[in-house]
């Protein structure tokens, strides 16, 4: 597989730069669409059920005719992972609603779009998880009151923005606020806070994303949903943010400012090794058939 992978693209599988979709599908033109990211262990993707069930969420709030079944879709990312290879893969799940109608005929889009695209991937370096991100607070705001909160959509200028702005200042992430002025997420990320040995994470009315990641630390260890100012994070004992790619990254700073004594604390590692563990536990030695059946 070249570094660019493969591209399923409505039951077809091809070299990903010989793949394409019409011109006129609503996911170029309008963001019509929503995606989901996933990483395969060895060829098993972890926690696919659970990806595939946010895919499938988002898309009704949207009322995207998927046309796939949780089984099918399941079974077309098995067999883009058959012609992936069988090294550690970067999944991105789209669907788009496929093209027709003018932007406001939703019921004119008879076929959804949907696209599976694998290519391999190395994962972060260790190093970063040794000495911690650095993030900045961007200006870019995140709409809590807006009807894509929480749906995974193709409207991702915001978050990209929000990047861009963060690394031009030498930032690896950003942490954007809403329009309250409290925490709601990293631009690619969930964020969790250490405070008096308890963790605490923005809930989802705050205008974060339901992570997939962010519900598995929730599921190995005591969480506290709760609303976050930029003071709660500064003045953290630890801080990590959470995403599929990185799973858990120890945040060490915002705007240069230390997080806790500006190394990754003992809970975060601690998560950080839970973490592994249980993705050995549920990819490690399957095939990708039998990884993606697991979760």
């Amino acid at each position: 597989m070249t570094a660019a992978g493969v591209l399923w693209v409505n039951g077809v599988i091809t070299p990903a730069a010989e793949a394409t979709v019409p011109a006129l599908d609503r996911g170029l033109l309008y963001g019509d669409g929503v995606f989901e990211t996933i990483r395969a262990y060895a060829a098993a993707p972890f926690r696919l059920r659970d990806h595939l069930e946010r895919l499938a969420d988002d898309c009704r709030a949207l009322s995207i005719p998927l046309g796939m079944g949780s089984e099918d879709l399941r079974v077309a990312v098995v067999e883009t992972l058959s012609h992936a290879g069988a090294g550690d893969t970067y999944v991105r799940l789209t669907v788009t609603r496929g093209v027709g109608g003018l932007p406001s005929e939703l019921d004119q889009c008879r076929q959804a779009t949907v696209m599976i695209h694998a290519r391999p991937f190395a994962g972060y370096p260790a190093e970063l998880y040794r000495r911690g991100m650095a993030a900045a607070v961007s200006t870019v705001r995140r709409n809590e009151t807006s009807a894509l909160c929480g749906v995974k959509s193709l409207n991702y200028l915001d978050n990209i923005l929000a990047k861009a702005q963060a690394q031009q200042r030498g930032f690896a992430e950003a942490l954007m606020l809403n329009g309250r002025g409290v925490v709601a997420e990293a631009c690619a990320a969930n964020l969790f806070v250490v405070r008096d040995g308890r963790l605490a994470t923005p809930p989802v009315v705050d205008g974060c994303l339901p992570g997939i990641t962010r519900g598995v630390v929730m599921e190995l260890s005591q969480v506290d949903e709760t609303s976050l100012l930029l003071q709660d994070v500064r003045q953290a004992e630890e801080a990590f943010l959470t995403n599929s790619l990185m799973e858990i990254m120890p945040l060490v700073s915002v705007d240069s400012d230390a997080v806790g004594d500006g190394h990754p604390g003992p809970i975060t590692r601690q998560l950080c090794a839970a973490y592994r563990s249980l993705v050995e536990q549920e990819c490690r030695g399957h095939t990708s058939e039998e990884g993606a059946a697991a979760r």
